[in-house]
């Protein structure tokens, strides 16, 4: 199924005495690119946030917001490490030993040295904690975006189809370009009145009808439109392979339209450049 670039998704959960809060935002982008806008103080969570979204989507712009707040009764909270304070402690009292002060250190000393550092769990202990909320809230995105991608999908559908048709009007064409190609030479040797050898007309109008010849271009259009198809059927991630795929349906088909000398054919060659930019606007959003 064709995934969308574009999703959002939440999630809130409370586990322990942690509140957890998840948004996620994905639009589209050439390659993948994740941006964590929270936990800049928390190096490790970043890495696990940014590996599991890396898992989880192969292409888009990902802007991700967590919120952790703990939960509970604010008086028996403690706001700081009593371990690293008593650290510092420590190794002040066992400075004011070596040096024989009579002094012994006091709350302002701590102060200072800044020995007063918020109480915070480690990053690993944080992480089982938030990681089910972070992946419901990837699971909801990827929802938003496999629906949109269904849409996406019908549309190329629909816009392979329609090249498909102005395919074949211009090869039930092809047949009768070589005898038109004929008449309009033997009217203009009979408008100048002038001998020309019927073998020599023969070979003016093979020589033409060569330079002008676009069946390999229309091959390649239905081997390409063939591809598109089976590609929209697939599963894992097809938005590269089917910007390459438009490019190369563009530049056949510009091949084709300068080949080209007869003004039906011309005409269906203009409708076609408008269903594969069409295209290429839908594909810029595919995963």
């Amino acid at each position: 199924m064709i995934k969308s670039m574009t999703g959002f998704g939440t999630s809130e959960t409370i586990e322990r005495k942690w509140r957890t809060t998840v948004r996620i935002r994905t639009v589209n982008n050439r390659y993948l690119a994740v941006k964590l806008h929270s936990l800049h103080g928390r190096p490790q969570l970043q890495v696990y946030i940014e590996k599991t979204l890396k898992d989880a989507f192969h292409r888009g712009k990902l802007d991700i917001w967590v919120d952790i707040e703990q939960q509970g009764d604010s008086r028996k909270k403690r706001f700081f490490d009593v371990e690293v304070l008593r650290d510092y402690l420590v190794e002040l009292e066992e400075i004011c030993r070596k040096l024989s002060l009579a002094s012994s250190p006091a709350i302002s000393d701590l102060i200072q040295l800044g020995a007063f550092q918020p109480l915070q769990e480690a990053d690993e202990e944080l992480w089982p904690i938030i990681r089910p909320t972070i992946m419901h809230a990837i699971s909801a995105t990827t929802d938003a975006r496999e629906k949109e991608g269904s849409c996406i999908g019908a549309e190329l559908k629909r816009l392979m189809d329609e090249l498909s048709l102005l395919l074949t009007r211009i090869k039930e064409r092809l047949p009768m370009l070589t005898e038109e190609l004929r008449s309009r030479l033997q009217q203009r040797v009979d408008e100048l009145a002038i001998e020309i050898d019927s073998d020599r007309l023969g070979a003016e109008i093979a020589l033409l009808a060569e330079r002008s010849d676009v069946r390999e271009e229309v091959v390649r259009l239905e081997t390409h439109i063939k591809r598109v198809n089976a590609l929209i059927d697939k599963t894992e991630p097809i938005g590269q392979e089917l910007d390459f795929l438009a490019q190369e349906l563009l530049r056949e088909t510009n091949t084709l339209g300068s080949k080209s000398k007869d003004l039906q054919i011309n005409s269906l060659i203009i409708d076609m450049k408008v269903q594969i930019e069409r295209f290429r606007e839908q594909v810029r959003n595919v995963e």
